[in-house]
């Protein structure tokens, strides 16, 4: 019997036109280049600001400060003064090209908030230590202070009447921490020295007196607490650098009144709310709160101990007397 290949041959021809086509014969397509990446340098200066426009004109319209050696990666580099970055964090922002250092090795490990030193279970705030950072949060002159995976801030004004401190604290460590603020103190060191006490706030509300939410003066870090290294840049006189720490203050200080005109008369409950709880904080929680302290108006330098877990911190503070 004779078959004609013709219809074979056809049929063939059919299904090789319906299978896929082979790995030789797709287009590969180019694989897609990572983004350029580099880390900051601080040549003189203890961060890098990183600001919301490219020319960075004065005042600076600052989106916020990179610590040194910070990853960051290149969006865009026209070669100019600036180039458009994004931190580790999603942050985006213009960078002046000198602070950056662009001969990294492609693989930067992710930047790790720097740990304060401990001595003797007590971490003291030092301007320029690491771990140690200062900013402004609303208003409110804050200094912050990492060890163990625990972020403290802390702010400490005078109301004209009673002292009042924010106290914000962060617990990314692998343990529980417990926080007391009945453990918590406030010691002038001078003129005098003495332990200013603790005021209960449920009794505040029922003073004449009702400026326990404003604010006449600021706390200021102390001129003394400076961490000297050798070979080290000067640390700046003005307050404005900030470590890699998200500002875990602002949320709760900006419930409190900064005005010296706007009277504020807050009830027992809301005082109540307003202060700082005692809790036990594990990994990724954290919280705010306000402590009322005796007043001294001629205090000048002051100590200020929060105990958080195993650690004190202890933030060294200052009021310029005016005369």
């Amino acid at each position: 019997m004779y078959f004609s290949a013709k219809p074979v041959l056809l049929s063939s021809a059919f299904l090789l036109a319906a299978l896929p086509a082979t790995a030789s014969d797709e287009a590969v397509a180019p694989a897609a280049a990572p983004a350029p990446r580099a880390t900051t340098n601080c040549p003189g200066i203890s961060s890098v600001p990183m600001t919301a426009d490219a020319a960075q004109s004065l005042p600076l319209h600052l989106v916020r400060n990179l610590s040194c050696g910070e990853s960051v990666v290149i969006l865009s580099d026209s070669e100019g003064y600036t180039a458009h970055v994004r931190s580790a964090d999603g942050t985006a922002g213009y960078v002046a090209r000198m602070y950056l250092n662009t001969g990294a090795a492609p693989s930067v490990p992710d930047h790790q908030p720097l740990s304060a030193i401990a001595v003797n279970n007590v971490v003291r705030w030092q301007a320029g230590a690491p771990g140690c950072g200062q900013f402004f949060s609303k208003g409110h002159t804050v200094e912050s202070a990492t060890a163990n995976g625990v972020t403290v801030q802390v702010s400490l004004e005078d109301s004209g009447w009673k002292l009042r401190a924010t106290v914000a604290v962060s617990n990314k460590g692998e343990e529980v921490v417990e926080l007391l603020p009945a453990g918590i103190t406030l010691d002038e060191l001078q003129p005098h020295l003495k332990s200013l006490l603790a005021q209960d706030p449920a009794k505040l509300s029922h003073a004449v007196n009702h400026q326990v939410l404003l604010t006449q003066a600021n706390a200021q870090p102390s001129p003394s607490a400076v961490a000297y290294h050798r070979n080290s840049p000067p640390v700046p006189s003005t307050a404005t650098y900030h470590l890699d720490t998200p500002d875990y203050f602002s949320e709760h200080a900006a419930q409190t009144s900064d005005s010296n005109h706007t009277v504020v008369v807050p009830s027992t409950s809301q005082l109540r709310a307003l202060a700082l709880k005692h809790t036990k904080l594990a990994s990724g929680q954290k919280t705010t709160g306000l402590i009322w302290f005796e007043r001294d108006a001629n205090a000048r330098e002051l100590s200020f101990r929060v105990p958080v877990g195993d650690l004190v911190f202890d933030f060294p503070l200052s009021f310029e007397q005016k005369h």
